[in-house]
């Protein structure tokens, strides 16, 4: 489904991504995973348009994503969940998902479907629908932005650092959610430090460590692999 080879990010002479090549396929959890600083972000900042790459390609469902419109790309398929959840804290529940919903906005029917399809995955927003985003905790905070994602009808859903400044009981509900959007078909990329997290919710997993793949394999070889644990420790 989703195809780089041979990827390369700068910001200005600074080479954050360096020769980077993955895939993903189909209705698969993939886990870019390392620590802060390591590339993560600009892989997905990249796919979804919002950084043109120096070198290499990005391919979706066979199709070239580079120099793609951000608002095309999502059309196609792709939505991203950022790093820090970025709602809009003093609109409504509601009208955050509703921003979510643009691509299809004058769809009223399907947008209605959405929205009690989110209501029903994370009840918490139905009961807090008419309240401003900015009241919620961090934890509700955080399936808001996700079912703001969903309200575009991804095919593939990347969300980066889902758990950041998540207290351990609510990264535990979120395990289900990922589990939970996983059985409704959709192929996920999730870029996290958090690699205990990212190991119970992926198949597989590509580990970024100076902006380079020190690591690719499925979960099972990356709880046993050193070079996961060197990625985070520098050893």
């Amino acid at each position: 489904m989703l195809e780089i080879e041979d990827l390369t990010l700068a910001y200005g002479v600074n080479r954050v991504v360096r020769g980077v090549s993955l895939s993903v396929e189909q209705g698969e959890v993939c886990a870019l995973l390392g620590p802060n600083g390591a590339g993560k972000t600009s892989i997905l900042r990249a796919i979804s348009g919002l950084m043109q790459p120096v070198d290499g390609q990005i391919n979706y469902e066979g199709k070239s994503l580079l120099r793609r419109a951000p608002d095309r790309i999502v059309l196609d398929g792709i939505a991203h969940v950022p790093e820090g959840r970025r709602i809009f804290p003093e609109m409504s529940v509601l009208d955050n998902l509703l921003v979510g919903a643009t691509v299809h906005i004058r769809e009223r029917q399907k947008t209605r479907e959405l929205i009690e399809r989110n209501y029903a995955m994370f009840p918490i927003l139905k009961e807090r629908a008419r309240q401003a985003g900015g009241t919620l905790s961090g934890g509700e905070q955080q399936q808001l932005t996700i079912a703001r994602g969903l309200m575009a009808q991804p095919r593939l859903l990347m969300v980066d650092e889902p758990t950041l400044g998540l207290a351990p009981a609510i990264i535990n509900t979120l395990v289900d959610t990922f589990r939970a959007l996983k059985s409704l078909g959709l192929t996920i990329v999730v870029a996290e430090q958090n690699a205990e997290f990212a190991l119970r919710v992926a198949d597989n997993g590509t580990v970024i460590s100076g902006g380079e793949v020190s690591f690719r394999g499925t979960v099972d070889a990356l709880r046993d692999s050193d070079r996961l644990k060197r990625a985070y420790l520098g050893a």
